[in-house]
């Protein structure tokens, strides 16, 4: 999805059409679980600096298997948030228990792996370019 997302964000978020929104899908140990963490707990302070870290947690995947309490912090303070409200927010088992919430649902709904979207209650895998997301939310806006 990162390679399509900037063009499904600018032709069908911006413009108001669909709203983006990431659950995660905790497989990967600790790594997941924290880096999730990580990013809720930036989007708590700042919707557009979650995706930013993210993206910069994404492209560093391998750094995460020995990523430490320090690593997460220093990766939230370097995109622009309060440190102290970040930790608090780290440190909050309820934050961890809404991470875990958000996997657990998805889960249910048998979505363990990725990348999957779930559009309009219709479970899709996989990588599919720009235009296979096009005629699926172009359908899907055009029956409502």
């Amino acid at each position: 999805m990162l390679g399509t997302e900037p063009q499904v964000v600018q032709e069908y978020v911006q413009t108001g059409k669909v709203k983006l929104v990431f659950w995660p899908v905790l497989n990967h140990n600790d790594p997941s679980v924290y880096a999730t963490l990580t990013a809720h707990c930036v989007g708590r302070q700042d919707a557009d600096k979650f995706w930013q870290v993210h993206e910069t947690l994404f492209n560093n995947q391998s750094d995460l298997w020995r990523a430490d309490k320090e690593y997460f912090v220093n990766t939230a303070v370097a995109a622009g948030v309060d440190q102290a409200a970040f930790e608090a927010c780290y440190d909050d088992q309820g934050a961890l228990d809404e991470v875990l919430e958000l996997d657990a649902i998805r889960r249910q709904r048998g979505i363990a792996g990725q990348p999957m979207f779930d559009i309009a209650g219709t479970v899709y895998g996989g990588a599919p370019p720009f235009e296979s997301f096009a005629e699926v939310l172009d359908a899907v806006l055009a029956s409502q």
